[in-house]
């Protein structure tokens, strides 16, 4: 198994259950449900391939400047991701129940992954 693919998976994975989320929320609930869906399926997304890039990109030559300048990244990301949440509730306006579920997009991605992993590696005397 391929290690390296795994984030690269699980964030088409996460795409494809946004997606798929969205079109349900656009044919089967309120206009501000799906909204808020679609911002925060967007907001994390966007955040998570912020982080593979910056995980990506850092060398790890250095183990503690590399800690330290992950760690800063992601404070700094969590803090705008805040003023982001405040900003769509507070003066957008938009469900916050819509925006909770787009936010657990990612995870949903996660679970998806795992289960088709262990449809997988099932032996074919299993099936």
């Amino acid at each position: 198994m391929n290690f390296d693919k795994i984030p690269g998976v699980w964030f088409a994975l996460s795409g494809a259950v946004y997606l798929v989320g969205l079109l349900g929320c656009i044919f089967l609930a309120p206009i501000g449900f799906a909204l808020g869906f679609a911002a925060g399926g967007a907001l994390v997304l966007g955040n998570a391939w912020i982080s593979a890039r910056r995980v990506k990109k850092s060398g790890f030559a250095d183990r503690n400047h590399a800690t330290a300048l992950l760690l800063g990244g992601f404070y700094v990301r969590l803090i705008l991701l805040g003023i982001c949440l405040y900003g769509l509730i507070g003066f957008l306006e938009v469900d916050p129940v819509g925006l909770v579920t787009g936010l657990s997009v990612v995870p949903a991605g996660l679970l998806v992954m795992l289960a088709l992993i262990y449809i997988a590696n099932r032996r074919p005397e299993e099936v």
